[in-house]
């Protein structure tokens, strides 16, 4: 059982599945779980896959990691994926403050940390994990004093996103219980994709594994817009994070949502939804908008991966129309 952070996807990416079965019976839970983010931040800050987080915050983690720790835990990430054992990643589902997780990594014992390390794949120990396990409880200390380090710095930050947070949670909690998850999923991030059932998740060495009775933990990771962290084989549930939506307006007034179609799908998505109460062409939504067609392109391509709009060529133009799911969604949502 592994946390899995992952670089950016390349043109033709592979993807992880998560096959989830009929919507109306996944359970689906939101966690805060500072620990996910943190970890997405370290990672990237030590040379593993970017994350997509500002160069700004990068700096202030980097000033603050001891030497000896760090170069103690680089061996670990590469540019493309980063494995970690879950004993050292805790989700945190249950609330506990970031110290008593780090508590709790620093009590893993050394077979907990050989076990884990065993299931980072098939096959022989990588070296870097070999010379980890030589002397476990001393990688283990420099581990913890990273994160450690890592914390005082981003501490800060993460307090600032809890406005950010909490609208994620209504978000989420909009989808639940209006029948609208498989929306939500689309509107994951650019890394995550659902189709029939499936969770696809970009991904350089992919597996495919069933939910069946576990539930879905929601990570909203305050890191970075590219950030994807996730453990789809965990016997509990399966937890996936992801950039949480505002992340770029991190620090400034967030006007509220007013309501539950723009907490579902933010509110260029829904603005364009609004304006199909009659087909429109590409260009007239852009304009309806006050954006490039690009922008207005980009989003009504998410929106017909969702099921709520359909695209027609009608001569050298492409005209816009809501489906019926799209009508039900305004009409249940508005």
């Amino acid at each position: 059982m592994t946390a899995e952070v992952i670089s950016p996807p390349t043109r033709s990416p592979a993807h992880s599945e998560l096959v989830l079965g009929r919507l109306d019976q996944v359970r689906i839970s939101v966690a805060p779980a500072p620990m996910a983010s943190l970890v997405s931040l370290v990672v990237d800050a030590l040379g593993g896959p970017r994350q997509g987080i500002s160069p700004d915050w990068i700096r202030s983690i980097r000033r603050e990691l001891p030497v000896d720790a760090a170069q103690a835990v680089i061996p670990m990430f590469d540019r493309t994926r980063a494995l970690l054992p879950s004993c050292l990643t805790p989700l945190g589902i249950d609330g506990a403050p970031v110290k008593d997780q780090l508590a709790q990594v620093a009590d893993v014992s050394p077979d907990e940390l050989s076990e884990g390390v065993d299931q980072l794949g098939e096959g022989d120990v990588p070296q870097p994990w070999q010379s980890a396990l030589r002397q476990p409880r001393r990688w283990l200390s420099l581990y913890v004093r990273v994160l450690s380090a890592a914390w005082q710095a981003y501490a800060p930050i993460w307090q600032q996103s809890t406005a950010l947070r909490a609208r994620e949670t209504e978000r989420i909690g909009a989808a639940a219980v209006t029948g609208g998850l498989d929306v939500l999923f689309a509107s994951l991030s650019n890394r995550v994709r659902y189709d029939a059932e499936t969770l696809y998740l970009s991904d350089r060495h992919p597996y495919r594994v069933e939910l069946a009775e576990r539930p879905v933990v929601l990570v909203p990771l305050v890191s970075g817009a590219t950030a994807s962290v996730f453990n789809l084989d965990e016997p509990e549930q399966a937890w996936l994070g992801y950039p949480v939506p505002g992340l770029s307006r991190l620090g400034t007034s967030t006007p509220e949502a007013t309501d539950s179609l723009t907490l579902l799908i933010g509110p260029i998505r829904a603005s364009i939804l609004r304006a199909l109460n009659r087909p429109s062409s590409m260009g007239g939504l852009a304009d309806h908008l006050d954006a490039g067609p690009s922008t207005a392109t980009y989003h009504c391509t998410q929106l017909a991966a969702a099921g709520l709009v359909l695209r027609q060529r009608a001569g050298r133009e492409v005209r816009i129309q809501r489906t019926p799911r799209g009508d039900a969604l305004v009409d249940l949502l508005s």
